[in-house]
């Protein structure tokens, strides 16, 4: 981190223009501190507020927040958003309250409130565990998202399922609509064409932080006016709730979509997934898992220990699912050249220890063989 002096961000918004290469955001949860509430509160809100700046940042905020935040100038990733905590809540919970419809917030006793980016908490007014219910009640209707249709209650799966624990991670939720909500004010907002009489010429500002910057580095530094644009979405407006809610799950083209995820989870279930409670959902399941169990046939395929090993790759737990899903729909012979393939054996190899003299029906089988997979997977 590079420290300046905090009157350039008053004139000027800095903007590193390859911040999200350097990691993405992260949100770090901070208590209240005992005494210093007031400057604890402005020095993150400096901090919060300069985002775009990436490793350029306030002075005073650095020096502010260090005893709070060990290492903050040597940290590698300038996306971190400091969230304070007063009493179990934050700003966070007044934006999750703040999407819910109204019939949710009324059933949890919650009032919707305007929440502030840079996540000052000032709502001194509210009930003590008002964030508990923002995060429960948001849970809730967020399962409603995931599943719509009328037999996939919540209380038809176990606590610890995957799509119960997904719908349940609110600070991930919180993670992914403040990640939108700063997309929002890069694209929305503009720089103010309002500028002070006392402000420095915006050249003087701009030569003057970039003057602090090796030279190797200026042009990854833009620097503008302060951005200007109001909110980032209306909390008042139902069919923009709407919006951004629909938004944090597709991901809106700035985060990953949770759709291939939440498919796969209702594609894919097990016995552990339901709760105790009887349901259709459930009873649907067991005919369904008995019917095709009753079905199969146990066929044992022999391999050998010594296996090459391979690096793993980011998607291995994918193709390990994948390659067992595949070889079940497969029959014996068919399983096995899977396995002398895996193995590196070339087509005359297998034809060799089958005791073929040529390898032409082994690769007739192979090109049989891919024909079949390519079919199955599409």
């Amino acid at each position: 981190m590079r420290s300046i002096s905090n009157a350039f961000f008053h004139q000027a918004e800095i903007t590193q223009i390859d911040r999200w290469e350097h990691g993405p955001l992260e949100l770090a949860f901070l208590s209240e501190p005992a005494t210093g509430r007031l400057e604890w509160t402005a020095h993150l809100h400096n901090w919060n507020a300069t985002q775009r700046a990436g490793f350029v940042r306030s002075g005073e905020a650095i020096e502010g927040l260090k005893p709070f935040v060990p290492y903050l100038e040597e940290r590698r990733n300038p996306n971190m958003i400091l969230v304070p905590t007063y009493g179990g809540s934050s700003e966070l919970d007044v934006m999750l309250a703040g999407l819910l419809p109204d019939d949710i917030l009324a059933k949890a006793g919650l009032e919707r409130r305007r929440s502030m980016m840079g996540l000052m908490y000032m709502h001194n007014d509210l009930p003590a565990d008002y964030g508990a219910r923002a995060r429960a009640a948001f849970a809730h209707y967020i399962w409603t998202r995931l599943s719509p249709r009328a037999r996939l209650g919540q209380g038809a799966f176990n606590a610890r399922s995957p799509l119960r624990l997904l719908a349940g991670d609110t600070p991930y939720w919180a993670h992914r609509l403040y990640r939108l909500a700063l997309a929002r004010r890069d694209e929305f907002f503009a720089p103010t064409t309002h500028e002070d009489e006392t402000w420095k010429p915006l050249a003087e500002l701009r030569a003057g932080i970039l003057a602090g910057l090796p030279e190797e580095e200026r042009h990854l530094f833009d620097v503008q006016r302060p951005l200007m644009g109001g909110d980032v979405w209306d909390e008042f407006d139902a069919k923009e709730r709407e919006e951004v809610l629909q938004s944090a799950i597709d991901g809106d083209g700035v985060l990953e979509s949770l759709d291939p995820v939440v498919e796969l989870l209702h594609r894919h279930r097990t016995h552990e997934d339901f709760s105790g409670a009887n349901s259709w959902i459930k009873e649907d399941f067991e005919r369904s898992f008995y019917s095709k169990r009753a079905k199969l046939k146990v066929d044992l395929v022999e391999t050998i220990d010594d296996a090459p090993a391979y690096a793993l790759e980011p998607n291995e737990p994918y193709e390990q699912v994948l390659f067992r899903d595949v070889i079940a729909m497969l029959d014996q012979k068919e399983r096995r050249l899977v396995i002398a393939l895996r193995l590196g054996k070339s087509a005359s190899t297998i034809a060799r220890e089958s005791g073929l003299r040529g390898h032409a029906s082994v690769s007739r089988r192979i090109a049989a063989l891919k024909t079949k997979v390519a079919r199955l997977l599409n």
